[in-house]
C-alpha cells in the first residue's frame, strides 16, 4: 500500500479534469467524482515515468501500454492492510487491461493506492497485486 499527501496542485486538477457534473453510472450522483478524479491524478503522477492520462468510458490511463482504470472509493480512515476490492457489476464490461484500487480520504487531504488487480482476474479470489505489472 502507498500511501500519499494530496497537494493543493492535484485537488486543482482534479477539479479540472472532469467537464461535468455526473459520471455516467455515478451512484453517488456525482457526489463522489472530485475524489475519483483525485484517484486517477494520484496513479498518473505516481507512476508519471511510464504513465499518460487518457480518460476514456473503458480506462483512465495507460501505464506501460496497459490499460488501466482507477476505481476510487472515499473513506475517513486508513484502509486496512488486508481488504476486499469491489467494483459494480456494470464497470465489468469496461474495456481495460487492470483496475487499480485507490481510497481517498474525505477532506481530499490523504491517498491510498492500496493495490492492482488483472481484469481477467478479477472474479478469482487472487490477493491483490502491491505494484503495478
Amino acid at each position: 500500500m502507498v500511501k500519499i499527501n494530496i497537494t493543493d496542485e492535484q485537488r486543482k486538477r482534479g477539479k479540472e479534469l472532469y467537464e461535468f457534473n455526473v459520471l455516467n453510472g455515478s451512484v453517488t450522483r456525482g457526489d463522489g467524482n472530485l475524489a475519483g478524479a483525485i484517484g486517477e491524478i494520484i496513479v498518473l503522477d505516481k507512476y508519471s515515468k511510464h504513465s499518460k492520462y487518457v480518460g476514456d468510458y473503458d480506462y483512465d490511463l495507460l501505464i506501460k501500454d496497459k490499460k488501466i482504470d482507477v476505481k476510487t472509493k472515499r473513506c475517513d480512515y486508513r484502509p486496512d492492510d488486508h481488504h476486499q476490492a469491489n467494483i459494480f457489476s456494470f464497470n465489468t464490461t469496461q474495456k481495460c487491461d487492470y483496475y487499480c484500487f485507490v481510497y481517498v480520504d474525505y477532506k481530499l487531504t490523504r491517498a491510498w493506492i492500496v493495490g492492482w488487480k488483472e481484469k481477467i482476474n478479477f472474479m478469482k479470489k487472487l490477493p491483490l497485486r502491491s505494484e503495478v505489472m
